[in-house]
């Protein structure tokens, strides 16, 4: 995106202020003759908070965004089953560590990160394999919206000798982001069912100490029936004590 310097200070800032501050930007341009810059700024729409996180990531740790642009490269460029599999391995390495940080900048600002949104980073991460403009956008930081990557997560690789025909090398294609998109969608829900697993524990450990301190609450009122049974013995036998004649 050719944008003029004085836009990149809006893509770090948040989303409810984008617009105040990108008008800001456009005035002071407007004011100082550059009426061309002034345009392209003011023709920015406000960054989805998908898009926003992304930004920060790809400004606060390139070398993440750094580590899935070459796993796509290696990906494309595959020569063998092997080579393609260590590819996509990285891919949803980088894909998920992006995606996690991604999510600890939204919750460290207090931001819901729902499953829609998780399932936006996903895409718009997964669309990097065949948009070059979110490919070009994320790696500088410029996003203004997530991406759709259409069910798709990336090119397969050609391994016979002969080139296929233009229809098999789609039908790959597809075959190979269906995978990819499978792949994080499993990923997902692995780490659902580990959360699942983990409240479950959690829950086991409560009744557990509920259970424990039930006893200990029927315990203590049995004691405390005892004890009222042998002061009303004790006050008995002192009022008895003091009908007798002396």
């Amino acid at each position: 995106m050719n944008l003029p310097e004085p836009a990149d200070p809006l893509f770090e800032i948040a989303p409810e202020e984008f617009t105040a501050e990108r008008d800001r930007i456009a005035k002071r341009l407007k004011e100082q003759g550059d009426d061309g810059a002034a345009a392209a700024i003011k023709a920015l729409k406000r960054p989805s908070v998908t898009a926003y996180a992304l930004n920060l990531v790809a400004r606060r740790d390139s070398d993440l965004i750094g580590s899935l642009l070459e796993a796509e490269e290696r990906l494309r460029t595959a020569k063998s089953r092997a080579d393609m599999d260590g590819a996509k391995a990285d891919r949803q390495k980088a894909i998920s560590a992006i995606s996690g940080k991604a999510i600890s900048v939204l919750t460290g600002q207090g931001r819901s990160v729902t499953p829609q949104v998780k399932e936006r980073l996903t895409e718009t991460l997964l669309a990097v394999a065949t948009d070059d403009q979110t490919r070009e956008l994320l790696e500088h930081g410029r996003l203004l919206k997530e991406a759709k990557a259409g069910g798709f997560g990336g090119p397969v690789a050609v391994f016979e000798a002969v080139e296929p025909d233009d229809e098999l090398r789609k039908l790959n294609q597809r075959i190979s982001r269906l995978r990819a998109e499978g792949e994080a969608k499993l990923m997902e829900a692995k780490k659902a069912g580990t959360d699942s697993d983990r409240a479950r524990h959690e829950a086991d450990e409560l009744a557990e100490a509920s259970a424990a301190a039930a006893e200990r609450a029927g315990k203590l009122a049995n004691l405390a029936r005892k004890a009222e049974e042998v002061g009303r013995s004790k006050l008995a036998e002192a009022e008895e004590l003091e009908s007798r004649p002396r």
